[in-house]
């Protein structure tokens, strides 16, 4: 069944975290940061698996990291524009329901298009992908989940004051 780890639970509460102490463009903070250290005490979690998850996202630009001696971490763009979807791609890779769909960016908001495997992708593993009657089916359930992912965003999941309603963001 689909299941969220726990390092991805982590991921959300550490960002979360951070948002929190309004260390974001926009936010009360303003230019402030957090450090790993603070944000490992809140969390109540080892100070290293703290800061490898925080240096992976700053790696992967969500969040920019400071240093020195009152260095830290802080949002790149406010929590209402951060996706599910995005804090899971960096902890778990690129979302993927069966091993016949893949992934590729589509240049829209959802962020993904998942396309069947076929003789053109030659890492397929089903044996039944000529033919399969679930394949199609199937790929309408990943694009909603992947969707999903991306609709629901870090200030609905830390229940941030500024927290508006999926729908009217649309």
């Amino acid at each position: 069944m689909l299941r969220i780890s726990k390092k991805a639970d982590y991921a959300v509460f550490l960002l979360g975290a951070i948002a929190r102490q309004g260390a974001y463009p926009g936010g009360a903070a303003g230019d402030s940061v957090v450090s790993a250290h603070e944000i490992a005490k809140l969390a109540g979690l080892n100070k290293s698996v703290v800061a490898n998850l925080l240096k992976e996202f700053a790696r992967r630009n969500l969040l920019e990291s400071v240093r020195g001696l009152r260095g830290g971490y802080r949002l790149v763009k406010p929590p209402s524009a951060i996706s599910l979807g995005e804090i899971l791609e960096v902890v778990e890779g690129p979302f993927t329901l069966v091993d016949c769909v893949e992934h590729t960016l589509d240049g829209k908001s959802s962020g993904l298009l998942p396309l069947a495997r076929s003789a053109d992708h030659p890492a397929h593993d089903c044996q039944l992908i000529g033919f399969c009657p679930s394949k199609n089916p199937m790929r309408i359930v990943h694009q909603r989940i992947a969707d999903l992912f991306h609709r629901i965003r870090l200030d609905e999941l830390c229940s941030l004051a500024d927290a508006t309603p999926t729908a009217a963001r649309r």
